[in-house]
């Protein structure tokens, strides 16, 4: 993993971006989002992407998502009604957002079956984290039943929310990281994850060493 100091959140989602560019060129992509402070990078890596490749190249690309809070449909806490509002364009791209409007069982198997089927297409799978200041990534909370979980997706109560999350089995199919993550809040958490090797059960985001290309950039070095 590269750590990468920076004074703009920006310089991630360019860089996440042009990656991204490359990658359809060649191919499908799979890129997976988050929430948090990452949602306007979010759509301004979008918006860098959409400049840059052509209508066919975009159809390359499929956008789901790292985690989710569940409820109704458009509620305002969830990730993917925050990306709406910032802009986040998803026209002549393949979405496929978590919520439905449908029981939580249900919600959790059809998001798991439609990642399942993108990731049978072969597709670079690139991913888009924050980190919490408790070292926690995507919906998975340090000693929480996610981290040990084999299934494609979780769900589980986290006060105050219930959480939707990938699981160590999918973090093993991402080729391409980048750990947007600014803030003082912060700083204990990176100086955990860069200068100790601690289990992922106690410090989830240690998960980011294994992926076999990954880029934190932060304010926090």
């Amino acid at each position: 993993m590269e750590f990468i100091q920076s004074s703009n959140p920006s310089e991630g989602a360019q860089a996440m971006a042009q990656k991204i560019v490359e990658s359809l060129r060649k191919g499908k992509v799979l890129w997976l989002i988050c929430g948090g402070s990452n949602v306007p990078l979010s759509a301004e890596a979008m918006d860098a992407v959409r400049a840059a490749v052509s209508a066919d190249e975009l159809r390359n690309l499929t956008v789901g998502m790292t985690d989710e809070r569940y409820g109704p449909l458009g509620h305002a806490d969830s990730n993917w009604k925050q990306l709406e509002d910032v802009g986040f364009n998803i026209e002549g791209v393949t979405a496929i957002p978590v919520l439905t409007g449908k029981p939580l069982e249900e919600t959790v198997s059809e998001y798991a079956q439609k990642l399942e089927d993108a990731l049978q297409e072969e597709p670079l799978v690139i991913a888009q984290f924050g980190i919490g200041a408790d070292g926690h990534i995507a919906g998975m909370l340090p000693h929480s039943p996610a981290v040990s979980s084999t299934d494609t997706i979780y769900a589980y109560e986290a006060a105050p929310f219930t959480r939707i999350t990938i699981t160590q089995p999918v973090f093993k199919k991402i080729s391409v990281a980048y750990a947007i993550v600014f803030g003082e809040s912060k700083k204990a958490a990176i100086d955990r994850l860069k200068n100790e090797d601690l289990p992922v059960e106690e410090m989830p985001c240690q998960l980011l060493k294994q992926i076999p290309e990954a880029y934190f950039y932060t304010d926090q070095l």
